[in-house]
């Protein structure tokens, strides 16, 4: 039997009769295309896959998914009205083959993070398989269950949304055994009239699928009790719910070790579950961490995993250091360039606030998708980055530009390149840059600018 999904899998769904292929997974990318993925032949609004059907026979692929066949080459090639239905169709038939445990990771934030940390928690281990960087949406979800080995015993995906119903659509493709909800904030507010909203879409993980057996929730987030009642109203058998400070089957405490460290002790029905320490730069990761933990116990995986977890390198462009020079100054910069929201700009200021550093520059780019109440989000976080005691600040974007002000040690840009532009301004001798903005606002185009100024 083929590793990942095979040529009689392929003939039954498409009806071909397709001989001695061998194949690795699945690709829309010839950048990334590896010896023997099936290239699915995607025509977006840019680009068109069927332009590089000759790059991705050049490259090894096994096989190509097409609207339109290209007689010149010897890539073999299967015809389809729609590419991407044939994408959908092919993870379906081959997840129903599967024996592994599914969960389904969702949340306003932390859901690629959460992710992350488990991919490297169990590194090596060719039994759990992790879906790749941000792979979360109806393209993504698919091509990574394609690209699961099938010897894989536990596989876990995050799961985004943006609008209502996207959430359904990916769990009838993966339909997970355990669905997790990491928290409900004010990410995606431009798409809905409320919070509540929020968490009636993020629950559609456990509502519209009958696959569901555990439900892992966060008991300390947004709307708990909401989303609690829709448990109770559903199919799911077990709910297994964590908090810092409320009764539930999971309580966890923190306390301080050191400076650098801290360390969460959790406890499952009174008795002690688990003990390890988190970097003090990564305490907005702990209530993640926590249900790492709880969904290792559930598993009944080993939970001495979870001590490497102040080992984890965080994921670029949330939360990780970056040292490089600026004509002769040395420079300290903490990148949460990735995204924003009200949230997470609030931890993270607070985080880099208390953190021990020389010269602290503040940089900060406008959040999207927060609807009607961007302006009144946009003043808050203004406000409590100045209550914080940093050097200098600097503002991005038109949500900020919109709140100009003039004062000594605050400066406001419309966009990035004005900052680029203003960098000599910016940079001060030896100093630790701060920077975070929804990734739209492209503040990792000034790490990468100073970053290659030596």
């Amino acid at each position: 039997m083929s590793n990942y999904i095979s040529v009689s899998e392929i003939n039954k769904l498409f009806g071909t009769k397709l001989t001695k292929l061998s194949i690795s997974g699945a690709s829309i990318d010839t950048r990334t295309l590896k010896k023997g993925n099936i290239f699915f032949a995607f025509k977006g609004k840019i680009f068109d896959g069927h332009k590089f059907l000759d790059k991705a026979a050049k490259k090894g692929a096994s096989i190509a998914i097409v609207e339109r066949v290209s007689k010149k080459l010897k890539l073999q090639q299967i015809k389809v009205k729609n590419v991407h239905k044939a994408l959908i169709d092919l993870a379906k038939i081959y997840r129903s083959n599967l024996n592994s445990k599914f969960v389904g990771i969702t949340g306003s934030v932390g859901k690629t993070s959460t992710k992350d940390s488990i991919s490297h928690l169990f590194r090596g281990n060719r039994y759990v398989f992790c879906n790749r960087k941000s792979f979360n949406n109806i393209i993504g979800l698919p091509l990574e269950i394609l690209n699961m080995p099938r010897q894989t015993k536990y596989g876990f995906f995050e799961i985004g949304m943006n609008h209502h119903s996207e959430i359904s659509k990916l769990v009838k493709i993966l339909k997970p055994h355990i669905a997790v909800i990491l928290n409900i904030e004010n990410v995606h507010l431009g798409n809905f009239k409320s919070l509540k909203e929020i968490a009636l879409a993020k629950s559609e993980i456990f509502t519209t699928t009958n696959s569901v057996e555990t439900l892992i929730l966060n008991s300390d987030t947004n709307h708990y009790t909401y989303i609690l009642n829709l448990f109770k109203k559903s199919k799911v058998k077990y709910l297994a719910n964590y908090s810092l400070n409320k009764k539930t089957q999971y309580n966890y405490k923190i306390s301080k070790k050191n400076n650098k460290l801290l360390q969460v002790t959790i406890k499952s029905n009174q008795k002690q579950l688990s003990s390890y320490e988190i970097r003090n730069d990564q305490r907005n990761l702990i209530s993640n961490s926590v249900c790492i933990a709880c969904c290792l116990d559930i598993l009944d995986l080993d939970q001495n995993i979870i001590k490497k977890f102040n080992k984890i390198p965080l994921t670029p462009g949330r939360g990780n250091h970056i040292k490089s020079s600026y004509k002769s100054y040395k420079l300290n910069i903490i990148d949460h360039s990735y995204n924003a929201s009200p949230l997470s700009m609030r931890e993270s200021i607070n985080i880099y606030n208390s953190l021990k550093m020389a010269n602290k520059l503040c940089i900060l780019g406008d959040m999207n998708e927060l609807g009607f109440k961007s302006k009144a989000f946009h003043k808050d976080i203004l406000s409590h980055a100045l209550s914080k005691r940093f050097k200098n600040y600097f503002f991005v974007g038109k949500q900020f530009h919109d709140l100009k002000f003039k004062q000594k040690n605050v400066n406001f840009y419309e966009n990035i390149d004005e900052l680029i532009n203003d960098i000599d301004k910016v940079i001060i001798r030896n100093c630790a840059i701060f920077v975070k903005g929804s990734n739209s606002i492209n503040l990792k185009k000034f790490i990468e600018f100073i970053s290659s100024k030596k």
